[in-house]
């Protein structure tokens, strides 16, 4: 699970932006709340919505959770599609030529079944090393908290500085190894790529965010058709799944079928009261939504990986959204306690929300983006509607137009 999580001087973020999920102790506690493995003292939230006006950063915001997993699993020689690439500092003269900095931190398998607390920070500049404008990192850091303090992991500055290891790498200083991480590549991924077995177990965990998002460098995007029909053919207990969340979402849908025909597969949606299968293609586009997206979230509650997913309520019904929601807060459903991330417009989820699931993203009047909890309004009472709330404004995040 994801305990906090900072950006500044990413696209709309100037200043440091700060989600910090971690729950406060005056807080009831209630079943959609989760103890955290590594530190039982902690309670998280299984479901986090961020809620403001088109614009705000909310987009911002998701990508650059997304982007800190990309950059941490990512050490492929190929340049030119290097993810570092795709940012933007926030466009000033001042802020242009200043690091770009996320840090997170989570909690993963240490050994074993011992889950730890981690905390990843990273730097990324653009230009300036070289003659170049090519990005570059100018640090990166990976600690764990063993007995509630810090140990650091490895640390590395800006290129050319020697990079620090510690011994649970299995690597001592100088190896040969260390000289493959390039400056525009993380640790992790290039230790990884070395067979390096935590650097394996950080980066696996890392890229697993990429098939349970919808977004990847403020890009929105979706599995392929022909990948979710592979995957139909080669797990049968996901199809199933898939197929009873989407008759269950359209009481118009019968069954779903996949042809083959000279190695070109199609999908095939039956709906009572017609006698002729209707293509994807022709579908509603809730529908396609709802078959391109389930397969991302079957693949999170399955694997124990965040679902981080950009306008959830597009296209979908609020219900559908709301039940969405409901089965990552599900003892049953979610015994794992994996989190959701998502940004919606439909203030109607609100009345289903606790505060401490809601962060409200606006910008001020320099248009720089700003977040902060929903938790941290005063004088909001937890036994009233957050709806009416936030129509009147007591939240903040309200759209203007005019």
């Amino acid at each position: 699970m994801i305990h906090k999580f900072s950006i500044s001087n990413f696209h709309s973020v100037r200043e440091e932006v700060v989600l910090d999920l971690r729950i406060p102790g005056t807080a009831p506690d209630l079943p959609r709340f989760r103890r955290s493995t590594a530190k039982p003292d902690i309670r998280l939230p299984s479901v986090v919505v961020l809620i403001g006006p088109n614009g705000s950063g909310k987009t911002t915001l998701l990508s650059g959770l997304v982007a800190t997993a990309l950059i941490a699993s990512f050490a492929s020689p190929t340049a030119k599609s290097n993810p570092i690439k795709a940012f933007l500092p926030y466009l000033t003269k001042k802020t242009v030529k200043e690091p770009t900095r996320f840090c997170m931190e989570f909690e993963m398998h240490w050994q074993g079944e011992v889950r730890q607390l981690f905390r990843y920070e990273l730097a990324v500049v653009r230009g300036g090393a070289t003659d170049s404008d090519d990005p570059f990192f100018f640090y990166e850091a990976l600690f764990h908290f063993p007995k509630g303090r810090p140990r650091r992991l490895f640390e590395r500055g800006a290129p050319g500085e020697p990079i620090y290891v510690s011994k649970e790498f299995g690597l001592k200083p100088g190896d040969d190894r260390l000289q493959a991480v390039r400056a525009d590549t993380s640790v992790i991924a290039t230790l990884a790529l070395l067979n390096v077995p935590l650097a394996m177990r950080l980066a696996k965990w890392m890229e697993s965010f990429l098939t349970s998002t919808n977004i990847v460098l403020r890009k929105r995007w979706a599995l392929p058709t022909q990948t979710l029909m592979d995957l139909f053919d080669g797990d049968p207990d996901m199809e199933s799944w898939i197929r009873s969340r989407i008759r269950s979402s359209d009481l118009g849908i019968q069954d779903i079928t996949v042809s083959d025909q000279s190695g070109k597969k199609d999908v095939f949606f039956h709906h009572h009261g017609l006698d002729t299968p209707i293509h994807l293609n022709w579908e509603s586009s809730g529908t396609k939504r709802l078959f391109h997206l389930l397969p991302q979230i079957g693949i999170a509650l399955r694997y124990c990986v965040p679902a981080v997913l950009d306008e959830i309520d597009g296209d979908l019904h609020v219900d559908i959204a709301e039940e969405i929601l409901s089965w990552f807060r599900s003892q049953e459903v979610n015994p794992s306690g994996v989190q959701l991330f998502v940004s919606s417009h439909n203030v109607g989820l609100l009345d289903n929300l606790e505060k401490e699931e809601i962060f409200i993203v606006e910008k001020d009047s320099s248009g720089a983006t700003r977040v902060h909890g929903a938790q941290d309004v005063q004088g909001l009472r937890r036994d009233t509607r957050l709806y009416p709330k936030y129509r009147a404004g007591m939240l903040g995040g309200i759209p203007k137009i005019g």
